[in-house]
């Protein structure tokens, strides 16, 4: 993208009277290559730019995307966003970050994190993934159905030009896989998955390994059985024990803070966890899907902690919010086309406790290990969880039998308290946890 268009866009719309105004380009170029059943469901390539202008006057801010650059075309999105920012309420909080706030966007800095991967495969290197991945899987005869499996490979061009001289161009890549496959035995089904996301293509793992990992916990699955309510203790495996880390980040989302919609809202500097507890943010890791060195404001993104030896430090926000609560930024905004900066984690964990899994199974005398949620009913005002699941009944520190359609309920604040992760913690997604005892949850079964 020639930064000339893009500089004039903006120069057209301080003529027209906007006071401030940055644009967002970006160019996207995927191929993916699925398989169903050993047969080829769907090759396909695709090639897409889109642009987004944000245009300000006084305490009035909108924002029009389009994917159509033809410059016919961008004087008449102007002409729509002037009339479109004249015309809706004001924001006391809008605006772009001061010049004196801005960090420089360094080239050697952004390419020390090794977000892209200068290799595009192949159709057949894609097609040859999805086959390993499935059919590893489908070899195992208790495995009666699949659901497919999908390798992907991703190219960005983004371009971010501001009035208040933010200046951002780069590129990442990113390559993925994902599994579902059914396991069958009588009358009783059961389904497994799996899913992945790296930025270089060829550190997606061995895929012929994961197949056949994928249809073992299937299969384990198998033959379940329904528990009497009660209440217990619940291990939630390192597979899904992400999902309460993601509880907890947008509970201290910023935008539910200053809405009063939090059930975070009066705990900042307050302890949540137990002293040994540690959940991170950090947007400078190498070869990480959401590694950023400035976010989408201009501000210098910094590995920070969330919780600190279980209390909550930080509220993740964008300047609206910073604005809005008198708060330092964090350097969390993120942005699509078409939206406004909103607070968003980048490579966020909980840091590892001392136990194996393993061990803390073993120290239970009764319990439920979780390998699978379905459904939701989170209320983050008040803390309220109550999720579907299905995993293992733990038995004097022994697996017995797999459990089906049963409800963990329970309040995130006295879960958060009562939480210890175990040592098992592995970076697959952009919001990673090891496995996580909580004592003492409601189980409602039959």
């Amino acid at each position: 993208m020639d930064k000339n268009f893009l500089s004039d866009i903006i120069l057209k719309l301080k003529k027209r009277g906007c006071d401030q105004s940055d644009i967002f380009y970006v160019k996207n170029f995927s191929m993916s290559s699925s398989k169903r059943l050993g047969k080829i469901e769907k090759n396909e390539q695709s090639e897409n730019v889109e642009i987004g202008i944000r245009a300000i006057i006084g305490k009035k801010q909108s924002i029009i995307s389009s994917n159509n650059l033809d410059l016919n075309n961008i004087d008449k999105l102007l002409d729509r966003l002037y009339e479109m920012v004249s015309h809706v309420p004001e924001n006391n909080y809008c605006g772009l970050a001061e010049e004196s706030s801005i960090s420089n966007f360094s080239q050697n800095e952004f390419e020390l994190l090794d977000l892209f991967d200068s290799k595009i495969p192949k159709f057949s290197e894609l097609t040859s993934k999805a086959e390993k991945l499935e059919s590893s899987a489908l070899e195992n005869k208790f495995i009666t159905n699949s659901e497919g499996a999908e390798v992907e490979w991703s190219k960005s061009d983004y371009f971010l030009l501001g009035s208040n001289g933010i200046t951002q161009q780069f590129s990442k890549t990113q390559s993925s896989y994902i599994l579902a496959i059914l396991a069958g035995k009588d009358d009783n089904m059961e389904r497994a998955y799996d899913y992945k996301s790296e930025v270089y293509f060829d550190d997606l793992d061995n895929l012929e390994q994961v197949g056949m990992q994928t249809a073992e916990r299937a299969i384990k699955k198998l033959n379940s059985r329904k528990i009497q309510t009660t209440k217990s203790n619940v291990i939630f495996d390192s597979r899904i024990s992400s999902s309460l880390l993601n509880n907890f980040i947008n509970a201290c989302n910023a935008t539910s803070i200053a809405r009063g919609t939090s059930f975070l809202k009066n705990k900042l500097d307050k302890r949540i966890f137990s002293k040994d507890v540690n959940i991170v943010d950090n947007p400078n890791m190498k070869r990480k899907i959401k590694s950023k060195i400035i976010d989408c404001e201009g501000i210098k993104c910094r590995k920070k902690n969330i919780v600190e030896n279980g209390y909550l430090k930080y509220f993740i926000n964008s300047l609206e919010q910073s604005r809005q609560l008198k708060s330092p930024p964090t350097g969390n905004a993120s942005r699509s086309v078409s939206s406004v900066p909103y607070p968003s984690a980048t490579n966020l964990y909980l840091d590892k406790g001392p136990h194996t899994k393993k061990n803390i199974i073993k120290n239970l005398k009764t319990g439920l290990l979780v390998t699978e949620l379905m459904g939701s009913s989170i209320n983050l005002a008040n803390g309220d969880y109550s999720r579907g699941a299905s995993g293992f009944w733990i038995e004097n520190g022994e697996i017995q039998y797999p459990v089906s359609e049963v409800t963990i309920a329970g309040n995130l604040l006295d879960m958060f308290k009562k939480l210890i992760p175990a040592n098992d913690l592995t970076f697959k997604y952009g919001i990673n946890a090891p496995s996580c005892l909580i004592e003492n949850l409601t189980i409602a079964g039959i």
